[in-house]
C-alpha cells in the first residue's frame, strides 16, 4: 500500500474507532508492518498537530483522535458534562494493585489488602476499568485480572512510563487526596461494598463507583 493511501486508511480507522485502535490491529487490517504504521502515524501527527482542532494521541499502546483542551468550552456547550465519576481509596488501592501486579487473582488482591475486595472488584469490572483475562495455572484455576483499556483513556496513559503514582490514582489518603482527582481532571469515587454503578442524573448528580 502506498504511503498516501495508508495515511488515508489510518485516518479512517482512527475516526471510526472512537476509543482508539492498537498499532497491531492497524497493521493487521492494512497488512503493513508495525514499523510502517508508526512511521505513518508520526507523519500524520505532525500534519494534524499544527493545523487542526484535533490531534492523534497515543493511549494504552494504541492511537486515538482527541480534541485539543483549548476547545473544551465549545465542546461542553454541545455535550454538557452531567456528572463526574469519583473513586474511593479502596477502589484506587485495588486499581493500583492490578496495575502494578497484573495479571493478579482476587485472592492475591485480598492478601495484599488484608480485606475482602470482592465488592470493589465487581464495581471496577462493571465500570470496565479492569477485566478478567485468562486463568492462573494453579489449584482451582482462579481467574486473572488485568487493567482494561478504558483505564488508560481516563488517566491518559500511553505506555508504562506514564503509569500514574499512587497519589494520582487517589491513594494519598482522605485528607491528602479526598477527591481522588485523576490526571485528566475527572473525579472517580466508589463506596466500599457497592457493586453497581449509578448514572449521574441530569441535575448534575455525581455517578459513583
Amino acid at each position: 500500500m502506498e504511503t498516501a493511501e495508508l495515511k488515508k486508511t489510518i485516518e479512517a480507522l482512527l475516526f471510526v474507532s472512537g476509543k482508539g485502535i492498537s498499532k497491531k490491529k492497524i497493521a493487521e487490517i492494512t497488512e503493513m508492518p508495525q514499523e510502517k504504521i508508526s512511521e505513518t502515524v508520526n507523519a500524520l501527527k505532525q500534519e494534524w498537530n499544527s493545523n487542526h482542532g484535533v490531534f492523534i494521541e497515543e493511549i494504552g499502546g494504541g492511537y486515538q483522535i482527541s480534541t485539543r483542551p483549548e476547545y473544551s468550552p465549545a465542546i461542553l456547550k454541545l455535550y454538557p458534562w452531567k456528572g463526574v465519576m469519583r473513586l474511593s481509596s479502596s477502589a484506587a488501592e485495588v486499581l493500583s494493585i492490578v496495575l502494578y501486579k497484573q495479571p493478579v487473582t482476587t485472592s492475591e488482591i485480598n492478601e495484599i489488602r488484608g480485606v475482602d475486595s470482592t465488592g470493589v472488584i465487581a464495581t471496577l469490572l462493571k465500570n470496565n476499568l479492569i477485566k478478567y483475562s485468562g486463568r492462573k495455572d494453579a489449584p482451582g484455576n482462579p481467574r486473572l485480572i488485568r487493567i482494561n483499556e478504558p483505564f488508560y483513556h481516563i488517566f491518559g496513559i500511553r505506555d508504562v512510563s506514564d503509569i500514574p503514582s499512587w497519589r494520582e490514582l487517589g491513594g494519598g489518603g482522605e485528607e491528602e487526596n479526598e477527591r481522588g482527582e485523576s490526571s485528566r481532571g475527572e473525579e472517580i469515587s466508589e463506596e466500599p461494598g457497592t457493586d453497581d454503578l449509578s448514572e449521574g442524573e441530569e441535575d448534575g448528580e455525581d455517578s459513583e463507583i
